[in-house]
């Protein structure tokens, strides 16, 4: 092993290291944390607006809520607009009636990924109809960006492979392997890099805005993603004059500009995905750039040994350039591993839950992919000092072509969240006893701090008054004893609360009502997943 070698891998070490560095937490797809109005809220004033808290920051130009009402017609709102942060957005509302309303939301995170969701709410206290039903009829014309999402995933390989071959392949071949391929095919090589590079980042780019909905092609620009894949259909200029101007023997000012324009490259890949969401971001995102170039140095290469002619592999003079090709190959699968492996550590906090989501289930495939990259690369480095060269072909093939699975896993990753959400079951029964009945609603339905609402019908109809309301939880499998829920009276027969659920778990929830002289127990179980 060469001493550049050895220390490339101290080098990788030590970015792997900061993966176990303190750090705040991450969630890399922002997630909702609280609504106002809170989900399956039932109120009995009409709110002013509806006001949506995240887990981080979102890009309030890519965001939209609307409202429906309770015969599916959508309600005119106010514009999106930036809450007290960056993690909130809102929209004023016009004057609403009593009923049943839903609320739709969509809105792109920091690391440009797009989620969305719904919730119901109830203005008055008669029930007006099946909250479900409404936002499965209202949702029903939306297939979630499934296919926008696909192709937008197949945008991101093309333009990751151009990025790939425009750094690598085009770097590799104005080097040391330029003189193992004839000029024609190194014209291809660079000609469909420059293609795959500005076709597929246009592509990106204009699907990313369709898929965050942005009115206009500048909103798609506000944000951090929409920028990065316009600078990077932009670089595409440069790329073609220095492949225009490609030459085994460039001066330093040419070389100074290509670095300069590949680094740029794989900034604008690092900087529209995952580590934009990350703390320290450009700690992060210096570490994913690293991860990008030792990809492109690896897989490049084996682009350019791909189209090498045999009689030139079989040659002497070939032993040399093709040594260094995989002196520098060894370093870059060091410096890939490392820094892949920091960076599945921070996004997915652990290996415990890996196969939680799909992003961690195809990161598993990736990693068995890229194993067998790193035996094939082992042949291929025991073929080079045994018989030379000339006995590449075949085990470079199958190297490149795993390495294009590879690629197209990790386009596929961009798009998924490394974490799953946090799980929510929100609780929404009607409870009898006798002729009386209790609405519960508990929202969002996870451990943790809860919202309570419970709209109580009497036996003598709702003009019948409740003396008193108490609920309680307990959860006995854990033998968690009984605690109080605080209620609050919020009008005629309507009570609100919280309730803090500490542990997943089926938890009892006891309502009490005093009615007269009559005191009447009503029971569920409430599942917090």
């Amino acid at each position: 092993m060469t001493r550049m070698v050895r220390r490339t891998i101290a080098v990788a070490v030590a970015i792997a290291g900061t993966a176990l560095l303190p750090a705040a937490p991450v969630f890399a797809h922002a997630s909702l944390q609280d609504s106002d109005p809170a989900a399956n809220s039932v109120l009995t004033e009409a709110p002013t607006s509806v006001s949506l808290d995240f887990d981080e920051e979102v890009e309030p130009s890519l965001s939209a809520i609307n409202l429906y009402g309770a015969d599916g017609a959508e309600i005119e709102v106010g514009d999106t607009v930036t809450g007290a942060d960056g993690s909130i957005v809102k929209v004023d509302l016009p004057t609403l009636d009593d009923g049943l309303y839903a609320v739709v939301w969509q809105v792109t995170s920091d690391d440009g990924h797009v989620v969305d969701g719904a919730f119901s709410f109830q203005v008055g206290t008669a029930v007006t109809g099946d909250a479900d039903a409404l936002i499965d009829e209202v949702r029903s014309g939306s297939d979630g960006g499934g296919a926008l999402e696909f192709w937008y995933a197949v945008a991101r390989f093309v333009s990751l492979l151009g990025v790939v071959l425009c750094i690598g392949g085009i770097g590799w071949s104005a080097a040391t392997l330029g003189g193992l391929v004839s000029p024609v095919r190194l014209a291809r090589l660079r000609w469909i890099a420059v293609v795959l590079l500005g076709g597929g980042s246009i592509a990106a780019f204009l699907l990313f805005a369709t898929r965050a909905d942005a009115s206009s092609l500048a909103d798609a620009v506000s944000s951090s993603t929409g920028r990065m894949l316009l600078v990077r259909a932009v670089l595409t200029v440069p790329v073609i004059a220095l492949a225009a101007s490609w030459s085994r023997h460039t001066s330093t000012a040419w070389r100074f500009v290509a670095v300069l324009v590949a680094v740029s490259l794989a900034v604008s890949c690092s900087a529209s995905g995952h580590p934009n969401s990350l703390h320290p971001a450009w700690l992060w995102i210096a570490v994913d750039m690293l991860h990008v170039l030792s990809i492109a140095a690896w897989l490049g290469g084996l682009a350019v040994l791909v189209l090498a002619d045999r009689s030139q592999l079989a040659e002497p003079e070939a032993v040399r350039p093709v040594r260094r090709f995989s002196a520098v190959a060894a370093g870059a699968v060091a410096v890939a591993v490392a820094t892949g492996i920091a960076q599945t550590l921070r996004l997915s906090g652990g290996l415990d839950d890996v196969t939680s989501t799909d992003w961690g289930r195809l990161l598993l495939v990736k990693v068995m992919v890229v194993l067998a990259m790193v035996a094939v690369a082992g042949v291929t480095r025991w073929l080079l000092h045994h018989d030379g060269p000339g006995s590449l072909r075949r085990t470079v093939l199958l190297e490149a072509a795993a390495g294009a699975v590879v690629l197209a896993l990790a386009a596929g990753m961009v798009g998924l969240a490394p974490r799953a959400g946090a799980p929510s079951r929100p609780f929404d029964e009607q409870l009898v006893s006798g002729s009386t009945i209790a609405a519960v609603s508990i929202s969002p339905g996870r451990v943790g701090t809860n919202e309570v609402h419970i709209l109580v019908t009497p036996a003598g109809g709702s003009l019948t008054a409740v003396d008193a309301a108490t609920a309680r939880v307990s959860l006995p499998a854990a033998s968690i004893p009984v605690s109080p829920v605080t209620l609050v009276d919020e009008g005629p027969n309507h009570y609100s609360g919280t309730v803090a659920f500490p542990r997943a778990g089926d938890w009892t929830f006891d309502v009490v009502l005093t009615i007269g002289s009559e005191t009447i127990l009503l029971s569920t179980t409430v599942t917090i997943p």
